[in-house]
């Protein structure tokens, strides 16, 4: 357990005021009160009181006193002076006498009701830092938590090393504690199994644990077998009956996430207190995540299984169109003989066979019997040709796992059990009272024939049936995180009670439905006044057209000759440099590398260090494989690997975007762009090559191969604040939410817009409940259907009464308004993430209560966004602007990811997500560079006398990379990383206004 988690640097920085602070810190801490005035008018000497009240600020502001208060920026130091009518210079004459500044110290702590530690303090301290420890075993997490714990209970921090020591006696006990609590399960059998873990096994031919370490890539029968492989190997050492219920989640997901990064060897040379809880939690959460990757792998081949007897039968039909001709020929041909008043009855027979011979006939009707499908066709008979590749696995499947259900399903487990006994041997066939309630209609016939069910039809009904009940979690599992039981991702209802009065302050949304919809009827009849305005207007955008709304498409404003001058200008005096120096320059400035900590908690950085971490990120950031990168930049491939293993995770890489995105939030550029409380998100497609779970066939995209989304929101002012991965085939609409919930910057998104893909009235409602407003750009808005509440008077509306002839259900509304309330509030406090809370929703074969209930309040949120997107131009322009930006990002992540065709090779999942956010981080980076040197730009521009206004800046993007190397050989300049460096020189073309 290291100790020296901090370096000298570190401790220098930790004891110094921070270079930035915001305008509403300046004004929440180091505003003076009456009382602080008359503190400082006992003080003699103007400069006295002016490092008297800065060191009151700072105490209020840090927690602690700096060591040199010459180093406080000069906002601060002119802020404060100025309250006290002093010069700020003054500041260098304070503090010659260590004796006067330790007596202000000490009046000070008593005037900001501070107090230094006392031995009952540091104990307070220890034990709540171990607490704190079985939460987290980040070292530099807990730092600064216990800076928090002691500012919050106004004693001033004690000593960083002193500090740091007890963070790390924390983590150390906290081990020590995990350790003594798995006892009762750490027998000496588990503890042998546990060790043989780390041995390699003749038969498998590598260790059980790298074994178990290599998740699935793809759904095919062989990984679902070894899978199931894994899943009974759990089972049989009785992972799946450890309780670990008294450990925190957050310490059993950090030691996993060690667990599966880990070598044997160095397992082998940790202690026991180490080692062994690092297997447990390890093989746990291995358990959740082979349950649901074998769900999702299942699902997965039964639909492929199902589209390609759908593919069978259409071809079928197709070889079939020459025969299905001459049948209809026939039937033509007899027809119009039966149809003929010429011919007379009895003689109708001996013409007909005169037009085709009995055999014929007989011939013709039983092809044409083979030919005709049901009414409601499903191609069942098709996909049971499958029969035989779903049974390589639905055995093993079936036997390996225990599904649970609610009372109204329990036909189906019924059914399951069944199969399973037929599977076992114990029974021949399944029963004649077997039940068949979950049958679907369309199925019925395949699996009653002949009044006896077809086990093969069976079957293979109840595992489609399973696999849609998963979904919704209607069936559930109990070793599973993404197929739990549907109640158990919402705040339970006990909690609930409790916890709804400050949910509903934390949503901004009433307590009371009533209220909620009288405050969106007052917005329905604002808009449906101006909307009625605006369609008397014939000269308007617009009208009514056979029924239709229509309105005019937005005219493009064209680009005067004055900014394509000044976007020429910018473009060529940005300096061209290497995508590597880029990367090196803005951390730099943003010090985003910080954020990327050893997960075992090594506190060792150097500049090699660093040099590796930027290799690791460019690497997948650009689709290079790290040995491609390894080659090219010259850097040790293990080196990159082990870094990559230990520092690039999806934490670290948040950390390090957010760090990116709130540095460029405060650039002066920025706030021109937008304020950062407008965001959109689109979906950005890449073909995949090889074995990638997530990969799908979509021909209108991929062609013959599989390709994946990469799905990104982005701010007003061009930072993507989140990113992940996403099938394609996955509407757009269930992952919007998502990064909006998840963000952490200090960008305050409120709006958030997509295009048609994105939006469902579900989503319009829980935007609305989450206190959002979502703005999609919703196509053929025509098609849509409008509603209004009961208390319109659609007589006041005469030409709007024709389109809003649809009645919200508000009764319904009312009657589950706190059950929409409780979803919104664990959305926000983070039970679910909304993209699985939505799949499972709109799963449910008969909607669920609750989907019914959102999609009537989405419509009416969804009629109120269409009805303001009708009256209000500039709105629409605005919204257009936002998605533009995000198709503009998609070019230059286009330009970074290049390598290997653009064809993602990242087989596990996450490695495709931490690709993903090196993606997006390098994204950033561009953007942060680019916005600091545009601004340089325009510095110099003024200086040679030329004023770009903000309306004509605001135009010029920081997309652009036409100045930016991502070819070639890499080279990192050694002598800047870890520096910070002046700005390099502009290049110098000529400006023509």
């Amino acid at each position: 357990m290291p100790v020296q988690f901090l370096s000298q640097a570190d401790h220098d920085q930790l004891n110094r005021f921070p270079q930035e602070i915001s305008h509403e810190e300046l004004n929440s801490f180091f505003l003076l009160s009456s009382a602080d005035y008359q503190e400082i008018d006992f003080i003699r000497g103007d400069y006295n009181r002016l490092g008297f009240a800065l060191q009151l600020g700072c105490l209020r502001y840090l927690g602690f006193f700096p060591d040199d208060l010459l180093q406080i920026p000069q906002v601060v130091v002119q802020y404060v002076a100025q309250q006290l009518a002093v010069v700020p210079e003054l500041l260098a004459f304070y503090g010659k006498r260590t004796s006067t500044q330790r007596h202000h110290q000490r009046q000070i702590q008593t005037l900001a009701g501070y107090r230094r530690a006392m031995t009952a303090d540091i104990v307070e301290l220890e034990q709540w830092l171990l607490q704190r420890a079985l939460e987290h075993d980040k070292p530099t997490l807990l730092f600064t938590m216990a800076c928090e714990f002691l500012k919050q209970n106004k004693i001033i921090r004690i000593g960083t090393t002193r500090l740091a020591h007890k963070v790390s006696k924390a983590r150390q006990e906290a081990q020590n504690t995990i350790y003594q609590s798995l006892q009762s399960l750490l027998t000496k059998d588990c503890c042998l199994f546990l060790d043989k873990l780390l041995k390699v096994d003749d038969d498998l031919g590598r260790t059980p644990l790298s074994w178990l370490q290599r998740t699935p890539t793809g759904d095919n029968p062989k990984q679902i077998l070894e899978t199931l492989d894994k899943i009974a190997f759990l089972q049989q050492h009785q992972v799946n009956q450890w309780n670990l219920t008294h450990l925190n989640p957050n310490r059993i997901n950090h030691l996993a996430r060690i667990g599966a990064r880990a070598t044997n060897q160095y397992l082998q040379r940790a202690n026991e207190a180490k080692r062994y809880p690092i297997l447990v939690a390890f093989l746990k959460q291995s358990l959740y995540n082979f349950t649901d990757d074998l769900i999702e792998m299942v699902d997965q081949r039964i639909w492929k299984l199902y589209g390609e007897a759908k593919r069978n039968f259409e071809q079928d039909r197709l070889k079939a169109t020459e025969t299905i001709n001459e049948k209809l020929q026939t039937l033509y041909d007899l027809g119009q003989l039966l149809l003929n008043p010429d011919v007379e009855d009895h003689t109708i027979r001996i013409k007909a066979f005169e037009q085709i011979s009995q055999i014929q006939l007989q011939t013709a009707i039983g092809e044409t019997k083979q030919l005709i499908r049901p009414q409601n066709d499903a191609y069942v008979d098709y996909f049971g040709k499958s029969y035989q590749r779903v049974r390589h696995f639905s055995n093993r499947f079936l036997a390996t796992l225990q599904f649970q259900s609610g009372q109204e399903h329990q036909g189906l487990l019924k059914a399951l059990q069944l199969v399973r006994e037929i599977h076992a041997g114990t029974r021949r066939k399944v029963p004649d009272d077997a039940p068949t309630g979950f049958v679907p209609e369309a199925w019925l016939p395949y699996v009653v024939q002949s009044d006896e069910i077809d086990r093969r039809y069976y079957e293979l009904t109840a595992l489609w049936v399973l696999r849609q009940e998963l979904r919704s979690g209607a069936i559930y599992l109990s070793h599973s995180r993404r197929f739990s039981e549907l109640e158990s991702y919402f705040i339970p209802k006990e909690e609930w009670v409790v916890q709804r009065d400050q949910a509903v302050n934390l949503l901004g949304t009433p307590l009371e439905a009533q209220a909620r919809l009288a405050e969106r009827e007052t917005d329905l009849f604002a808009l449906m006044d101006a909307v009625e305005t605006l369609l008397n207007d014939p000269d308007g955008d617009l009208r009514e057209e056979k029924g239709d709304l229509v309105l005019s498409p937005i005219e493009a404003q064209e680009r005067s000759a004055e900014l394509k001058q000044l976007a020429q200008a910018i473009s060529t005096r940005l300096p061209q440099l290497d995508i590597t120096d880029l990367l090196i320059e803005v951390d730099g400035w943003t010090g985003f590398s910080d954020a990327f900590k050893h997960l075992g908690g090594s506190s060792h950085r150097d500049n090699h260090l660093l040099l590796h971490l930027y290799g690791c990120l460019l690497a997948q950031a650009c689709n290079l494989e790290l040995k491609q990168l390894a080659t090219s930049a010259e850097l040790s491939y293990p080196h990159l690997s082990w870094c990559n293993t230990w520092y690039i995770r999806e934490d670290t890489l948040r950390e390090a975007n957010n760090a990116l995105v709130n540095y460029h939030y405060r650039q002066p550029l920025s706030q021109l762009w937008g304020g950062g409380m407008l965001s959109s998100s689109d979906g950005q497609r890449f073909p995949v090559k090889g074995s990638v779970r997530q990969g799908r066939a979509v021909p209108r995209y991929f062609g013959y191969g599989k390709g994946i989304t990469f799905y990104s929101w982005t701010s007003d002012q061009f930072s993507q604040y989140g990113s992940k991965a996403v099938p394609t085939t996955v509407r757009d609409a269930t992952y919007v939410l998502d990064e909006i919930l998840n963000n952490e910057t200090e960008l305050p998104i409120l709006e958030h817009t997509t295009d048609t893909a994105g939006y469902t009235e579900v989503v319009f409602a829980l935007f609305d409940l989450l206190g959002l407003q979502f703005s999609p750009r919703i196509r053929d808005l025509a098609d849509q259907q409008l509603y209004r509440t009961s208390s319109v008077d659609l007589e006041n509306y005469p030409n709007l009464k024709s389109h809003l002839s649809n009645v919200i259900n508000q009764e319904r509304i009312v009657q589950h308004w706190d059950d929409m309330l409780r979803l919104a509030g664990s959305l926000k406090q983070g039970w679910v993430t909304a993209s699985l809370i939505i799949q499972k929703l709109q799963a449910f074969p008969r909607k669920h209560p609750l989907t019914r209930t959102l999609q009537e309040y989405g419509r009416l949120i969804k009629t109120i966004h269409i009805l303001r997107w009708y009256a209000d131009e500039t709105n629409r322009r605005r919204l257009n602007r936002q998605l533009n930006k995000g198709e503009a990002l998609h070019s230059l992540r286009s330009h970074l990811c290049y390598a290997n065709q653009g064809e993602i090779r990242e087989q596990q999942d996450e490695q495709l997500h931490n690709q993903v956010g090196c993606l997006n981080l390098v994204t950033n980076a561009v953007i942060v560079w680019n916005s600091v040197y545009i601004e340089k730009v325009v510095q110099q521009l003024k200086q040679e006398g030329h004023f770009p206004g903000d309306e004509e800046l605001k135009h010029i993007w920081p997309t652009r990379h036409a100045h930016i190397n991502v070819y070639g050989r890499y080279h990192f300049n050694q002598e800047q990383v870890g520096k910070k460096q002046q700005l390099r020189e502009l290049r110098q073309p000529g400006f023509q206004p």
